[in-house]
Protein backbone atom coordinates (compact mmCIF):
# COMPACT_ATOMS: atom_id res chain seq x y z
CA UNK A 1 0.00 0.00 0.00
CA UNK A 2 2.50 2.60 0.55
CA UNK A 3 4.29 1.99 -2.20
CA UNK A 4 1.22 2.46 -4.40
CA UNK A 5 0.40 6.40 -2.48
CA UNK A 6 3.84 8.22 -4.58
CA UNK A 7 2.40 6.22 -7.67
CA UNK A 8 -0.71 7.95 -6.91
CA UNK A 9 0.13 11.40 -5.63
CA UNK A 10 2.19 11.38 -8.49
CA UNK A 11 -0.72 10.75 -10.81
CA UNK A 12 -2.95 13.53 -9.48
CA UNK A 13 0.19 16.15 -9.84
CA UNK A 14 -0.25 14.83 -13.51
CA UNK A 15 -2.29 17.77 -14.66
CA UNK A 16 -2.96 20.35 -11.79
CA UNK A 17 -5.15 22.43 -13.12
CA UNK A 18 -7.41 19.66 -13.80
CA UNK A 19 -6.76 18.67 -10.32
CA UNK A 20 -7.60 21.98 -8.83
CA UNK A 21 -10.50 22.51 -10.79
CA UNK A 22 -11.76 19.08 -9.41
CA UNK A 23 -11.01 19.77 -6.26
CA UNK A 24 -13.15 22.65 -6.41
CA UNK A 25 -16.32 20.54 -7.65
CA UNK A 26 -15.96 17.72 -4.73
CA UNK A 27 -15.42 20.47 -2.07
CA UNK A 28 -18.12 22.43 -2.97
CA UNK A 29 -20.35 19.52 -3.10
CA UNK A 30 -19.71 18.04 0.53
CA UNK A 31 -19.66 21.82 2.00
CA UNK A 32 -23.30 21.88 0.68
CA UNK A 33 -24.11 18.74 1.89
CA UNK A 34 -22.82 19.34 5.40
CA UNK A 35 -24.46 22.85 5.40
CA UNK A 36 -28.14 21.31 4.19
CA UNK A 37 -27.34 18.08 6.39
CA UNK A 38 -27.32 20.29 9.71
CA UNK A 39 -30.57 22.38 8.30
CA UNK A 40 -32.08 19.57 7.57
CA UNK A 41 -31.20 17.98 10.73
CA UNK A 42 -32.50 20.66 12.98
CA UNK A 43 -35.80 21.32 11.16
CA UNK A 44 -36.89 17.39 11.37
CA UNK A 45 -34.86 16.82 14.36
CA UNK A 46 -36.70 15.93 17.57
CA UNK A 47 -36.16 18.95 20.50
CA UNK A 48 -33.06 17.87 22.74
CA UNK A 49 -34.18 19.71 25.74
CA UNK A 50 -37.97 18.09 25.79
CA UNK A 51 -38.75 16.99 28.90
CA UNK A 52 -42.64 14.95 29.22
CA UNK A 53 -43.20 16.43 33.04
CA UNK A 54 -44.21 19.97 31.36
CA UNK A 55 -46.94 21.31 28.43
CA UNK A 56 -46.34 24.24 26.46
CA UNK A 57 -49.77 26.34 25.49
CA UNK A 58 -49.52 29.36 22.55
CA UNK A 59 -51.89 30.40 19.98
CA UNK A 60 -52.67 28.89 17.29
CA UNK A 61 -53.08 32.02 14.79
CA UNK A 62 -51.16 34.53 16.59
CA UNK A 63 -48.35 35.57 18.88
CA UNK A 64 -50.51 36.21 21.89
CA UNK A 65 -52.45 34.74 24.26
CA UNK A 66 -55.02 36.87 26.83
CA UNK A 67 -53.61 36.47 30.65
CA UNK A 68 -57.09 35.35 31.47
CA UNK A 69 -55.98 31.95 30.12
CA UNK A 70 -53.24 31.49 32.79
CA UNK A 71 -56.03 31.56 35.66
CA UNK A 72 -57.79 28.86 33.07
CA UNK A 73 -54.88 26.17 32.55
CA UNK A 74 -53.82 26.48 36.42
CA UNK A 75 -57.38 25.55 37.33
CA UNK A 76 -57.06 22.22 35.35
CA UNK A 77 -56.88 18.90 36.86
CA UNK A 78 -52.71 17.32 36.56
CA UNK A 79 -51.45 20.91 36.39
CA UNK A 80 -48.61 20.42 39.62
CA UNK A 81 -49.00 23.28 42.44
CA UNK A 82 -52.48 24.41 40.58
CA UNK A 83 -50.18 27.33 38.92
CA UNK A 84 -49.45 27.67 35.60
CA UNK A 85 -46.30 29.70 34.19
CA UNK A 86 -46.13 32.54 31.57
CA UNK A 87 -43.68 34.08 29.35
CA UNK A 88 -43.32 36.45 26.32
CA UNK A 89 -40.45 35.39 24.08
CA UNK A 90 -39.11 38.59 21.84
CA UNK A 91 -36.44 38.82 19.42
CA UNK A 92 -33.66 41.55 20.55
CA UNK A 93 -29.96 42.51 20.36
CA UNK A 94 -27.62 44.50 22.07
CA UNK A 95 -26.28 48.20 20.44
CA UNK A 96 -25.91 46.26 16.87
CA UNK A 97 -28.63 44.22 15.42
CA UNK A 98 -25.64 41.23 14.63
CA UNK A 99 -25.42 41.27 18.51
CA UNK A 100 -28.94 38.77 18.47
CA UNK A 101 -30.01 37.64 21.73
CA UNK A 102 -33.16 36.01 22.80
CA UNK A 103 -35.10 37.74 26.11
CA UNK A 104 -37.31 35.59 27.47
CA UNK A 105 -40.02 37.88 30.19
CA UNK A 106 -40.93 35.51 32.61
CA UNK A 107 -43.43 35.52 35.63
CA UNK A 108 -41.85 35.28 39.16
CA UNK A 109 -42.46 30.85 39.01
CA UNK A 110 -41.14 30.65 35.86
CA UNK A 111 -38.01 29.54 36.80
CA UNK A 112 -38.50 27.01 38.60
CA UNK A 113 -41.44 25.47 36.38
CA UNK A 114 -38.58 25.30 33.90
CA UNK A 115 -36.08 23.76 36.18
CA UNK A 116 -37.40 21.09 37.66
CA UNK A 117 -34.43 18.74 37.18
CA UNK A 118 -31.41 21.23 37.52
CA UNK A 119 -31.16 21.88 34.19
CA UNK A 120 -30.42 25.52 35.03
CA UNK A 121 -26.78 26.48 37.26
CA UNK A 122 -26.81 29.41 39.15
CA UNK A 123 -25.37 31.52 42.09
CA UNK A 124 -29.17 31.48 44.59
CA UNK A 125 -27.70 34.82 46.22
CA UNK A 126 -27.65 35.92 42.00
CA UNK A 127 -30.75 34.52 41.52
CA UNK A 128 -32.72 36.48 44.72
CA UNK A 129 -30.85 39.51 43.74
CA UNK A 130 -32.13 38.79 40.50
CA UNK A 131 -36.19 38.41 41.99
CA UNK A 132 -36.07 41.72 44.14
CA UNK A 133 -35.11 43.84 40.92
CA UNK A 134 -37.92 44.52 38.49
CA UNK A 135 -35.31 45.46 35.66
CA UNK A 136 -33.14 42.49 37.01
CA UNK A 137 -31.99 40.06 34.52
CA UNK A 138 -30.09 36.87 34.53
CA UNK A 139 -27.90 36.39 31.36
CA UNK A 140 -25.72 33.53 30.10
CA UNK A 141 -22.19 33.05 31.20
CA UNK A 142 -21.53 32.96 27.33
CA UNK A 143 -23.20 35.87 26.55
CA UNK A 144 -22.00 38.30 29.82
CA UNK A 145 -18.38 36.63 28.88
CA UNK A 146 -18.74 37.88 25.20
CA UNK A 147 -20.05 41.76 25.63
CA UNK A 148 -17.44 41.89 28.61
CA UNK A 149 -21.19 41.97 31.44
CA UNK A 150 -20.51 42.25 34.88
CA UNK A 151 -23.08 42.37 37.88
CA UNK A 152 -24.72 45.39 38.54
CA UNK A 153 -24.24 46.56 34.71
CA UNK A 154 -26.66 48.24 33.58
CA UNK A 155 -27.22 47.38 29.27
CA UNK A 156 -29.08 48.91 27.20
CA UNK A 157 -31.39 45.83 25.09
CA UNK A 158 -33.40 46.89 21.84
CA UNK A 159 -36.11 44.61 21.57
CA UNK A 160 -38.33 45.67 17.97
CA UNK A 161 -41.27 44.25 19.05
CA UNK A 162 -41.98 45.61 22.20
CA UNK A 163 -42.78 49.67 21.51
CA UNK A 164 -42.27 51.17 25.28
CA UNK A 165 -44.83 54.01 26.29
CA UNK A 166 -42.15 56.48 26.05
CA UNK A 167 -41.52 56.08 22.19
CA UNK A 168 -38.05 53.84 23.01
CA UNK A 169 -37.82 49.75 21.90
CA UNK A 170 -34.95 50.09 24.40
CA UNK A 171 -35.23 48.46 27.45
CA UNK A 172 -32.39 48.80 30.25
CA UNK A 173 -31.65 45.95 32.08
CA UNK A 174 -29.74 45.66 35.04
CA UNK A 175 -27.73 42.43 35.50
CA UNK A 176 -28.07 40.51 38.65
CA UNK A 177 -26.97 37.34 37.76
CA UNK A 178 -25.37 34.66 35.85
CA UNK A 179 -26.06 30.84 34.61
CA UNK A 180 -25.28 27.97 32.39
CA UNK A 181 -26.68 25.13 30.99
CA UNK A 182 -25.75 21.53 32.60
CA UNK A 183 -25.86 20.12 29.10
CA UNK A 184 -23.27 22.51 27.24
CA UNK A 185 -24.85 22.36 23.87
CA UNK A 186 -28.19 24.19 25.14
CA UNK A 187 -28.92 27.64 23.83
CA UNK A 188 -26.10 30.35 24.78
CA UNK A 189 -28.13 33.53 23.85
CA UNK A 190 -30.76 33.27 26.38
CA UNK A 191 -31.83 36.18 28.88
CA UNK A 192 -34.23 35.58 31.71
CA UNK A 193 -36.28 38.74 32.79
CA UNK A 194 -39.63 40.10 34.82
CA UNK A 195 -42.73 39.70 32.97
CA UNK A 196 -44.02 42.39 34.93
CA UNK A 197 -41.15 44.79 34.02
CA UNK A 198 -42.55 44.39 30.22
CA UNK A 199 -45.89 44.50 30.64
CA UNK A 200 -46.28 47.23 32.49
CA UNK A 201 -43.76 49.28 30.32
CA UNK A 202 -44.80 48.18 27.01
CA UNK A 203 -47.44 50.82 24.82
CA UNK A 204 -49.64 47.72 23.56
CA UNK A 205 -50.25 44.12 23.97
CA UNK A 206 -50.89 44.80 27.42
CA UNK A 207 -52.28 42.39 29.37
CA UNK A 208 -51.39 39.08 27.20
CA UNK A 209 -48.50 36.78 27.33
CA UNK A 210 -46.55 34.87 24.47
CA UNK A 211 -46.97 31.21 26.03
CA UNK A 212 -47.99 29.26 29.40
CA UNK A 213 -46.08 26.21 30.59
CA UNK A 214 -48.15 23.90 32.89
CA UNK A 215 -45.97 21.97 35.01
CA UNK A 216 -47.44 18.35 35.21
CA UNK A 217 -48.60 15.90 38.47
CA UNK A 218 -46.32 13.01 38.42
CA UNK A 219 -48.14 10.23 35.98
CA UNK A 220 -50.32 13.09 34.28
CA UNK A 221 -50.02 12.31 29.92
CA UNK A 222 -48.71 15.12 28.81
CA UNK A 223 -50.02 14.42 25.52
CA UNK A 224 -53.93 14.13 27.40
CA UNK A 225 -53.36 17.77 29.10
CA UNK A 226 -52.63 19.24 25.71
CA UNK A 227 -55.88 17.35 24.70
CA UNK A 228 -57.91 18.81 27.07
CA UNK A 229 -55.94 22.63 26.90
CA UNK A 230 -57.21 22.52 23.22
CA UNK A 231 -60.30 21.63 23.77
CA UNK A 232 -61.03 23.94 26.58
CA UNK A 233 -60.61 27.15 24.33
CA UNK A 234 -61.84 25.21 21.06
CA UNK A 235 -63.90 28.38 18.93
CA UNK A 236 -62.67 30.68 21.15
CA UNK A 237 -61.97 34.09 19.64
CA UNK A 238 -58.19 32.42 20.55
CA UNK A 239 -57.89 28.99 19.97
CA UNK A 240 -54.76 27.19 21.52
CA UNK A 241 -52.37 24.92 20.03
CA UNK A 242 -50.87 22.44 22.75
CA UNK A 243 -47.88 20.20 23.44
CA UNK A 244 -44.65 19.26 24.31
CA UNK A 245 -41.11 21.24 22.89
CA UNK A 246 -40.99 18.69 20.94
CA UNK A 247 -44.37 17.68 19.13
CA UNK A 248 -44.80 21.73 19.02
CA UNK A 249 -41.32 22.08 17.16
CA UNK A 250 -42.09 19.04 14.96
CA UNK A 251 -46.26 19.78 14.15
CA UNK A 252 -44.32 23.53 13.31
CA UNK A 253 -42.10 22.59 10.96
CA UNK A 254 -44.44 20.50 9.45
CA UNK A 255 -46.31 23.04 8.23
CA UNK A 256 -43.57 25.03 7.01
CA UNK A 257 -42.68 22.34 4.78
CA UNK A 258 -40.63 19.49 3.63
CA UNK A 259 -37.32 21.32 4.03
CA UNK A 260 -35.76 17.86 4.16
CA UNK A 261 -37.11 16.55 1.14
CA UNK A 262 -35.77 20.10 -0.84
CA UNK A 263 -32.67 19.76 0.56
CA UNK A 264 -31.96 16.38 -0.56
CA UNK A 265 -33.44 17.48 -4.44
CA UNK A 266 -30.39 19.96 -4.03
CA UNK A 267 -27.67 17.59 -2.71
CA UNK A 268 -28.90 15.51 -5.46
CA UNK A 269 -28.42 17.87 -8.40
CA UNK A 270 -25.27 18.97 -6.52
CA UNK A 271 -23.61 15.25 -6.17
CA UNK A 272 -24.82 13.94 -10.19
CA UNK A 273 -23.01 17.38 -11.60
CA UNK A 274 -19.52 16.47 -9.04
CA UNK A 275 -19.90 12.87 -10.70
CA UNK A 276 -19.98 14.05 -14.05
CA UNK A 277 -17.48 16.40 -13.86
CA UNK A 278 -14.94 13.98 -11.97
CA UNK A 279 -15.93 11.05 -13.94
CA UNK A 280 -15.23 13.31 -16.60
CA UNK A 281 -11.45 14.25 -15.09
CA UNK A 282 -11.03 10.68 -14.60
CA UNK A 283 -11.74 9.97 -17.87
CA UNK A 284 -9.30 12.18 -19.56
CA UNK A 285 -6.88 10.58 -16.95
CA UNK A 286 -7.06 7.09 -18.25
CA UNK A 287 -6.77 8.41 -21.46
CA UNK A 288 -3.33 10.18 -21.44
CA UNK A 289 -2.29 6.74 -19.28
CA UNK A 290 -3.23 3.60 -21.56
CA UNK A 291 0.18 3.44 -22.74
CA UNK A 292 1.66 3.81 -18.88
CA UNK A 293 -0.91 1.06 -18.32
CA UNK A 294 0.18 -1.44 -21.00
CA UNK A 295 3.98 -1.20 -19.56
CA UNK A 296 2.68 -1.91 -16.41
CA UNK A 297 0.55 -4.79 -17.63
CA UNK A 298 3.96 -5.63 -19.71
CA UNK A 299 6.20 -5.84 -16.42
CA UNK A 300 3.41 -8.46 -15.03
CA UNK A 301 1.36 -5.95 -13.21
CA UNK A 302 -2.38 -7.85 -12.73
CA UNK A 303 -4.83 -6.45 -14.37
CA UNK A 304 -7.16 -6.40 -11.51
CA UNK A 305 -4.50 -4.53 -9.76
CA UNK A 306 -4.04 -2.10 -12.34
CA UNK A 307 -8.02 -1.29 -11.78
CA UNK A 308 -7.35 -1.32 -8.37
CA UNK A 309 -5.39 1.82 -8.46
CA UNK A 310 -7.49 3.21 -11.04
CA UNK A 311 -10.48 3.05 -8.03
CA UNK A 312 -8.18 3.63 -5.63
CA UNK A 313 -7.08 7.14 -6.55
CA UNK A 314 -10.61 8.22 -7.64
CA UNK A 315 -11.89 7.18 -3.85
CA UNK A 316 -8.52 9.35 -2.56
CA UNK A 317 -9.65 11.92 -4.77
CA UNK A 318 -13.22 12.00 -3.07
CA UNK A 319 -11.66 11.80 0.46
CA UNK A 320 -9.38 14.54 0.06
CA UNK A 321 -11.59 17.24 -1.39
CA UNK A 322 -14.97 15.74 0.76
CA UNK A 323 -13.08 15.98 4.23
CA UNK A 324 -11.94 19.35 3.14
CA UNK A 325 -15.60 20.39 2.28
CA UNK A 326 -16.95 18.88 5.42
CA UNK A 327 -14.26 21.09 7.47
CA UNK A 328 -15.61 23.86 5.56
CA UNK A 329 -19.35 22.88 6.83
CA UNK A 330 -18.48 22.40 10.24
CA UNK A 331 -16.75 26.06 10.46
CA UNK A 332 -20.11 27.30 8.67
CA UNK A 333 -22.13 25.36 11.24
CA UNK A 334 -20.31 26.33 14.18
CA UNK A 335 -21.10 30.08 13.24
CA UNK A 336 -24.37 29.74 12.39
CA UNK A 337 -24.82 27.88 16.10
CA UNK A 338 -24.23 31.12 17.85
CA UNK A 339 -27.62 32.36 16.40
CA UNK A 340 -29.96 29.54 16.01
CA UNK A 341 -28.34 27.00 18.75
CA UNK A 342 -30.03 24.14 17.00
CA UNK A 343 -28.04 24.06 13.72
CA UNK A 344 -25.39 21.76 14.18
CA UNK A 345 -23.57 18.63 12.47
CA UNK A 346 -23.66 15.49 14.75
CA UNK A 347 -21.53 12.29 13.57
CA UNK A 348 -24.08 11.18 12.21
CA UNK A 349 -24.29 13.08 9.56
CA UNK A 350 -20.27 13.23 9.26
CA UNK A 351 -20.27 9.46 9.05
CA UNK A 352 -22.69 9.28 6.36
CA UNK A 353 -20.64 12.25 4.47
CA UNK A 354 -17.35 10.11 4.72
CA UNK A 355 -19.90 7.07 3.20
CA UNK A 356 -20.92 9.10 0.16
CA UNK A 357 -17.46 10.04 -0.52
CA UNK A 358 -15.91 6.43 -0.51
CA UNK A 359 -19.32 5.62 -2.61
CA UNK A 360 -19.43 8.38 -5.39
CA UNK A 361 -15.10 7.56 -5.47
CA UNK A 362 -16.27 3.84 -6.07
CA UNK A 363 -19.13 4.79 -8.71
CA UNK A 364 -16.89 7.68 -10.65
CA UNK A 365 -14.04 5.29 -10.83
CA UNK A 366 -15.71 2.37 -12.03
CA UNK A 367 -15.71 2.53 -15.49
CA UNK A 368 -11.95 4.41 -16.00
CA UNK A 369 -11.12 0.78 -14.01
CA UNK A 370 -13.07 -1.59 -15.62
CA UNK A 371 -11.72 -0.01 -18.88
CA UNK A 372 -8.04 -0.36 -17.46
CA UNK A 373 -8.73 -3.75 -16.49
CA UNK A 374 -9.75 -4.69 -19.81
CA UNK A 375 -7.06 -2.79 -21.90
CA UNK A 376 -5.16 -4.96 -24.27
CA UNK A 377 -1.07 -4.72 -23.87
CA UNK A 378 -0.53 -4.33 -27.46
CA UNK A 379 -2.80 -1.69 -27.87
CA UNK A 380 -1.95 -0.28 -24.81
CA UNK A 381 1.38 0.10 -25.90
CA UNK A 382 0.81 1.28 -29.62
CA UNK A 383 -1.17 3.96 -28.50
CA UNK A 384 0.72 7.61 -28.52
CA UNK A 385 2.42 9.09 -26.01
CA UNK A 386 0.81 11.64 -24.34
Amino acid sequence: MMNVLPLVWSNFLRNRARLTFTLIAVISAFALYGMLAAIGEAFVGANRFSTNDRVFIQSKASDSLPFSYVERVSALPGVRFGRADYGVGLGAYYRDERNFLGPVAVNYYFSYAVDPSGRFVWDPEQFKAYEADRTGVLVNQALALQYGWKIGDVIPITIPGALRTDGSRVWPMTVRGTFHYHNPEEATRQMLWHYEYLDAGRASGRGTVGFIVAMLKPGVDPAQLAGKVDEVFMNSANETESGTQDSLRRDYFKRVGNITLVANVILLAVFASMMLVTGSSLLQNFTERTREFGVLKALGYASSRIAALVMLESTMLMLLGGLLGLAIACGVVLLGNRQWSDLRLGPEQLLLGVLLMIATGVFTGLVPAIRAQRLPVVAALRSARR
